[in-house]
């Protein structure tokens, strides 16, 4: 059910929004049969890309991590994206009482999971490290993403249209937060001898 919903949401947002909500599933559930795999793909594209592949700066030498240090960076972005859709469940559902809603944090994190789909996909492309192309494709992830919350806020939390977009306008930015914290964090790991760790060539 999970991966079949992932994919229809690409081209039937709304009626998958629909099917979701009625079928909605366990925390459980949702991670042992949906994030455990699409929350790997940009850390594990992301390894490839960085080990074997390599990428460029203005045309210079092609630059590449090491295994150990890609595979150490690739595992805790793992773990952070698996705890990063649960907070954001947790503030989602926290919020919630504010629009007039009352969703249990499963149905929380149905949405949230859901509609980081086109982000998790979007990952892929990590193991092709072409910046232009990347954040071009991101961008349009962004964008996908954002309009699936903004369509599945209304089918999962019950309210209507009005009050679900002012909902949605807060989930985002709490997300947006959120990713700035997460930067933040990620430059003071660095700053403490964990940074990247690059071949020598």
């Amino acid at each position: 059910m999970s991966l079949t919903s992932a994919f229809a949401l690409m081209y039937a947002p709304t009626k998958e929004w629909r099917n979701i909500s009625k079928n909605k599933q366990s925390i459980s559930r949702l991670y042992l049969t949906f994030l455990v795999f699409f929350a790997a793909i940009p850390p594990a594209s992301a390894f490839i890309g960085s080990t074997y592949v390599g990428w460029q700066i203005g045309g210079g030498e092609i630059h590449r991590l090491t295994t150990e240090s890609a595979l150490y960076l690739s595992i805790v972005a793992y773990i952070a994206i698996m705890v990063a859709v649960l907070v954001l469940s947790l503030f989602v559902r926290w919020m919630a009482k504010t629009y007039g809603a009352n969703p249990t944090l499963s149905e929380c994190l149905n949405l949230t999971a859901y509609s980081f789909t086109p982000l998790f996909l979007v990952g892929l492309l990590g193991a092709f490290p072409i910046l232009w192309l990347d954040m071009l494709v991101s961008l349009i992830a962004i964008a996908m993403s954002v309009n699936l919350l903004f369509k599945g806020v209304p089918q999962l939390m019950g309210i209507n249209e009005e009050k679900a977009f002012l909902f949605s306008s807060s989930i985002l930015t709490v997300a947006m937060v959120s990713l700035v914290g997460m930067l933040a964090i990620t430059v003071i790991f660095w700053g403490s001898g964990l940074s990247p760790v690059f071949q020598t060539m």
